[in-house]
């Protein structure tokens, strides 16, 4: 009896839930007979993948501490992973991200003599270079989504094909930015300000007392502002309400509708991570932060290889967002770096300027159906007849 073709994804972060979750509804679009299984997160079980294990809420890692405490996890993960593969013998194994792990388990489907696809390669431009042996070695085709990434990998012997950015299919604005502030009672008279402290638990418990010190200071010398807070869906609205309880700023924290609030922000203070180029994309200025602990923060300034950290000054080339790190990293220098650039109307007009260049290099969107393709191209399968005039 024929069995339905399998394609199998490993993705071990909310953006990489996010973006297999995508490549997961393009899949089943194409081939609606395809059966897709998945490690992973909510996101990828809802788009109609098969979760075999559900590890994005609790085994997302952020820095070099994270990696050893969790590390006995991740081994009985690892081999639970490969077990999978064994027995399931899918047509094309999709490694989405998450380096540490799928590098790993790349090694471990080609001794198994699976075909490779990694789709959102690491950074091997900004550090970790060794690893580009590893993905020639391993990976039979290697998928991007920053322009300049193919020609480096592909210098370096890697099969890499550009297929654009995932978010540029999803970031799509359904409503103006006076339906935003009436729908969420906010004051059209005051400027918006975004806080985005990240995806993941520890990242917030780091990063927004920092912002909530910055906002109580912006709002002391500019009455005329308020603060928003997309909360990802990642993260417990528990978890924000402990931190917001112990600030006397007042933040509105939104669950729903979360594009449509950030194109409505006039300025952001932004983690470091996917969300400085999504709030780049929707041209809205920011600054960066990043902290992390000190034993990452020094292994990161051995190995990393590139000028900036934000993905948006990254693709831009330039500095287009400032960036407060580690030390610098402090509510009083974000409020006096927000202040300044919100005080100033033609550096804000040159930051929207930038933002709209970079918006342009990546292109529009498509960047899932291509990736589906790809992947059932590799697999030796061609999409069903209808999903071609669709």
């Amino acid at each position: 009896m024929e069995t339905r073709p399998e394609i199998f994804i490993v993705a071990g972060d909310p953006s990489g839930d996010m973006i297999g979750s995508l490549l997961v509804a393009q899949l089943l679009r194409l081939r609606p007979d395809l059966r897709v299984t998945a490690i992973g997160g909510d996101q990828m079980a809802r788009a109609g993948a098969e979760v075999r294990l559900n590890i994005v809420r609790d085994l997302a890692i952020i820095g070099l501490a994270e990696v050893v405490t969790k590390f006995p996890r991740l081994t009985r993960l690892f081999r639970r992973t490969v077990q999978e593969l064994r027995e399931r013998r899918p047509r094309t194994l999709v490694l989405i991200d998450y380096p540490g792990f799928n590098l790993r388990l790349a090694r471990q489907a080609r001794r198994l003599g699976l075909k490779v696809l990694y789709y959102v390669v690491p950074q091997v431009w900004a550090w970790h270079r060794g690893r580009v042996s590893r993905l020639r070695r391993d990976v039979d085709r290697a998928l991007v989504i920053l322009p300049f990434e193919e020609k480096f990998l592909r210098d370096a012997g890697v099969q890499a094909e550009y297929v654009g950015h995932p978010l540029l299919d999803i970031m799509i604005l359904t409503m103006s930015r006076q339906e935003v502030f009436e729908k969420f009672k906010l004051d059209p008279e005051k400027r918006l300000i975004g806080l985005l402290p990240g995806s993941r638990r520890r990242e917030v418990d780091a990063m927004l007392p920092i912002m909530l010190e910055a906002a109580q200071k912006i709002q002391a010398q500019d009455p005329r502002v308020q603060f928003v807070l997309p909360r990802a869906a990642t993260i417990r609205g528990e978890q924000i309400d402990r931190h917001l309880a112990a600030s006397s700023v007042e933040v509105k924290v939104v669950d729903s509708f979360r594009y449509n609030v950030r194109g409505a922000m006039d300025f952001a203070l932004v983690t470091s991570g996917t969300a400085t180029l999504e709030t780049g994309l929707l041209l809205c200025p920011m600054v960066i932060l990043y902290r992390v602990a000190y034993p990452t923060w020094l292994l990161a300034k051995l190995l990393v290889q590139v000028p900036y950290i934000g993905l948006i000054n990254i693709v831009s080339g330039d500095m287009v967002a400032p960036e407060l790190l580690q030390d610098q990293c402090t509510g009083g220098n974000v409020a006096d770096r927000a202040l300044r650039i919100m005080g100033d109307p033609d550096e804000m007009r040159r930051i929207r300027h930038q933002l709209e260049r970079v918006k342009e290099r990546l292109g529009g969107p498509g960047a899932s159906r291509r990736a589906a393709q790809a992947t059932l191209e590799l697999a030796g399968l061609s999409p069903a007849a209808e999903s071609l005039a669709s």
